[in-house]
């Protein structure tokens, strides 16, 4: 009796224990994360006050939204409390929409719900003190937006306030970016690539940017397809400090890419070191604060010093009127600036100042990821030539590999792997930004400068781009489909199924090493697979990882 009483007690506390683990923990670090938001400095008649439509635009007081071409353009002015109004007020439709596929990926990546209440209440209890880091002005525009936002549009408010998962949503490069660096995470799944080109890498032409500096970015972020389908291009005249335009997501008070009337330009590229911390300055509030409070790179520089952040980015820094570019490396442990050399600078995913050369996550990004060899690619591309905004573009929007091998579309080793969220090229001399519309860098570029768009010509789409909105999609539904079928160990009556998918990925992607990796796992040949799999491996894989795994598959055949 004695044994059936005590083994009851211990099933109980096992229960209660487990309970406390998926239910009651995440609830209490939930309530950590919920704060109570700042004053929003606008009379309740102001933020009653309705939209106007006036032909193509939108407005709220001096704020107002309008389409160019297949890219949003919201313009903001006023004090903090009037731009996050305006802003929450105008786009708050797609910061519903984003936070959709926000909510779709966490559940693709993490498809039990326990689980994902777990890492949400983690999450929202590590974050308790993330306010203690935004700026006060910062806090107030948050505030505005998410009230305006909650108030038209939400439809999460089940998830949590929206102001607080505003402030979350300000470290979501950050958070996504500490789980890329995460040894659990493998491959290492980064992708941006940025170029500034001195004035004598200037071709003279047409759009007469001969002497001119231009710089061009390619933002790629994988948090679902409203990222580039959705994008923004802002710009904004705030009551304190510099106008700027930048191009970014709905909802968004930071910035990754922008321009600023005093001729700056300041965009990121996440990188990896040793030093890590769990809470911070999320970068793209730093971003913001340069394009808004700094006149020049040095300016720039200190703001960056002074910016205590949690995961590490490259900061490329291009001033035409000082004449100068350079990359300020920035960790949580340490700060390093590359300056321009030969009048071109390359920015991937990695460090290069002295500061890290003992760094080994550092290392690592160069030896498992993917930034090396896009960046000799870039080199093999700037080789000997002048360039233009349009051969910028289409620097950035190239997809083959060392001398122009064809290795297929979606290949995480080359520049576009045709995951971007934006392409953006900038003239800063004269001031103008050209931004693509979708899809992942390839549709046609339209240009803006701080007060708004510009009628000039478009920078013309790319060729391939209708094979990226149609072939990239099917393959990579066709891919994903045989992984599944592999993974559970095919059988017979499968076999007819995954050998129509693999006819399908090798006519739709047939150079691509990850169509043949599929078509050696699926056939029953043993000379067949070998061959597969050797042409996979010849493609190349874009990590060693991948090359690793198809090497081990080579070794298993008789």
């Amino acid at each position: 009796m004695l044994t059936v009483t005590l083994a009851r007690w211990f099933l109980a506390l096992v229960l209660l224990g487990w309970s406390w683990l998926w239910i009651g923990l995440p609830a209490l670090g939930m309530l950590l994360g919920v704060k109570a938001a700042p004053t929003i400095a606008l009379s309740q008649e102001r933020q009653d006050a309705p939209v106007t439509i006036t032909g193509s635009r939108t407005s709220w007081g001096a704020c107002y939204r309008e389409s160019v071409g297949a890219i949003t353009h919201v313009h903001l002015a006023g004090s903090p409390s009037e731009i996050g109004w305006g802003l929450g007020r105008l786009a708050g439709d797609r910061i519903t929409a984003l936070e959709g596929d926000l909510v779709g990926v966490f559940t693709e990546r993490v498809p039990w719900f326990p689980l994902r209440h777990l890492l949400l209440g983690l999450v929202n209890a590590n974050n308790r003190t993330l306010a203690a880091h935004y700026r006060s002005d910062e806090l107030t525009e948050i505030a505005a937006s998410t009230a305006a936002h909650g108030r038209f549009f939400d439809a999460y408010r089940a998830m949590g306030p929206s102001w607080s998962r505003g402030l979350q949503y300000h470290a979501l490069h950050d958070i996504s970016q500490y789980l890329i660096d995460s040894p659990l995470v493998q491959p290492i799944a980064v992708g941006c690539t940025a170029v500034a080109l001195g004035p004598s890498r200037v071709a003279l032409g047409p759009d007469r940017t001969g002497g001119h500096w231009l710089v061009g970015r390619l933002f790629d972020f994988e948090g679902g397809a409203r990222f580039d389908l959705d994008k923004i291009v802002y710009t904004v005249a705030p009551d304190r400090g510099h106008r700027f335009v930048h191009v970014c997501w709905a909802g968004m008070s930071g910035a990754v890419t922008g321009l600023n009337d005093a001729g700056l330009w300041v965009s990121i590229n996440a990188a990896a070191t040793d030093a890590r911390v769990f809470v911070g300055r999320p970068v793209v509030l730093a971003v913001r604060e340069i394009l808004q409070h700094a006149d020049g790179i040095d300016a720039a520089l200190d703001i960056l010093k002074n910016t205590p952040v949690f995961v590490s980015d490259a900061v490329l820094l291009v001033s035409a009127r000082e004449g100068r570019a350079v990359v300020a490396e920035k960790g949580p442990g340490g700060f390093g600036v590359r300056d321009m050399a030969d009048d071109r600078l390359i920015v991937t995913n990695h460090f290069i100042a002295p500061t890290w050369s003992a760094d080994r996550a550092n290392a690592d990004r160069l030896a498992h990821g993917t930034t090396a060899k896009r960046w000799a690619r870039v080199e093999e591309l700037l080789a000997g030539r002048s360039f233009d905004l349009p051969a910028l573009a289409t620097l950035l929007r190239d997809r083959r590999g060392p001398a122009g091998k064809e290795l297929g579309f979606g290949h995480r080793g080359t520049i576009n792997a045709w995951i971007g969220c934006h392409l953006a090229v900038c003239d800063v001399t004269a001031g103008v930004v050209w931004v693509s519309e979708p899809r992942h860098g390839l549709g046609a570029m339209r240009a803006f400068t701080v007060d708004g768009p510009v009628d000039l010509p478009p920078i013309p789409a790319d060729p391939e781009l209708e094979r990226c909105a149609q072939d990239l999609p099917r393959w990579l539904a066709a891919c994903a489909q045989l992984k599944t079928l592999l993974s559970g160990g095919l059988d017979e009556t499968e076999r007819p199924e995954a050998e129509t998918l693999v006819a399908t990925i090798l006519r739709l992607n047939p150079e691509h090493f990850e169509s043949q990796w599929l078509a050696g796992l699926v056939t029953r040949d043993p000379g067949e697979r070998r061959r597969w799999l050797e042409a996979a491996l010849a493609a190349p894989p874009a990590y060693p990882a991948d090359a690793e795994r198809i090497r081990k598959a080579l070794g298993e055949l008789p």
